[in-house]
């Protein structure tokens, strides 16, 4: 079930109906797990049925929640709520319920064509990136991370230190007080004997070799770009006015003896809008995934 965010992105309340059945004070457990890293929580409240139970999720960021609802072991409900932004809210385009639900409609069938475009889309989620130390004093991202929140070292939680983005975003270091001069590479560390007493193996380096780390980042868009907006509404239109018609916009060739139609191979690409598509190619990026060929 999706359930839009938007601003001022407050926690967002859940409504569940006691179903009949339970005439008698019940206690019913609530458990809401975070998808983004499994985290859970857990609460118990007592109702009988027609009573009203409310749970809340967190409206920071675009994410899953899969909640159930259980009496002793039995589950009475069980739902994935996913928690989005619109890329253009409904809101602003209705002055009554009916318009503003029929809007939020189309955005979101606006919003998947977007999607399927440009990969993870334009939202702003928490997410849980592992890695593994390099020997030099910062960790390279790949992803848009936009705020650091935790970093786990060899699974324990560092609370001694703290860690920030690079001011160019591609890369997580510690947090330092006057001048530094960042170490790039690995450095080159001759063997001990094993008579030696001191180890200066990992005294000066800020991600040891062979560490593991998992980091709980912010990603992605913090707010929705304005010609994201403007291509959210121009699809919006054409949906509205049934101009999304893939037949009648790249038919290449026609024949009128029997009907022969050939189809142009851009049917199965873009949107069907080619200003939209023209915004969108910017988006697009040509590696995926990063990796060694």
């Amino acid at each position: 079930m999706e359930v839009l965010r938007v601003p001022p992105y407050n926690a967002i309340g859940i409504d569940f109906v006691v179903p009949n059945g339970y005439n008698t004070p019940t206690d019913f457990v609530i458990t809401i797990t975070d998808m983004a890293d499994l985290s859970f929580t857990e609460t118990t409240a007592e109702a009988v049925s027609g009573d009203t139970l409310q749970f809340t999720l967190d409206g920071r960021y675009d994410n899953d929640y899969h909640v159930v609802v259980k009496v002793d072991t039995m589950h009475i409900h069980e739902e994935t709520y996913e928690i989005r932004r619109p890329y253009t809210n409904p809101a602003d385009h209705g002055t009554t319920a009916s318009e503003i639900a029929k809007y939020a409609e189309q955005e979101q069938l606006a919003r998947a064509i977007i999607d399927s475009i440009v990969d993870n889309g334009f939202y702003y989620k928490k997410k849980i990136i592992q890695m593994t130390g390099l020997g030099s004093d910062y960790l390279p991202l790949w992803d848009d991370v936009k705020n650091v929140l935790e970093v786990y070292e060899n699974n324990v939680l560092v609370t001694d230190r703290v860690f920030e983005l690079t001011p160019d975003g591609t890369a997580i270091q510690q947090s330092y007080v006057g001048s530094l001069n960042r170490l790039e590479g690995a450095a080159n560390i001759i063997p001990q004997a094993p008579s030696d007493i001191i180890d200066f193996k990992f005294g000066f380096l800020g991600f040891p070799k062979t560490f593991d780390y998992t980091v709980v980042a912010e990603v992605g868009y913090v707010n929705i770009p304005a010609d994201i907006k403007r291509a959210t509404e121009l699809l919006i239109h054409d949906i509205d006015c049934g101009k999304l018609d893939y037949y009648k916009r790249y038919v290449s060739s026609y024949v009128t003896d029997q009907f022969r139609i050939q189809f142009d191979k851009q049917i199965f690409d873009g949107t069907g809008n080619i200003l939209v598509d023209k915004i969108l190619s910017k988006y697009v990026k040509s590696i995926k995934k990063f990796g060694v060929l």
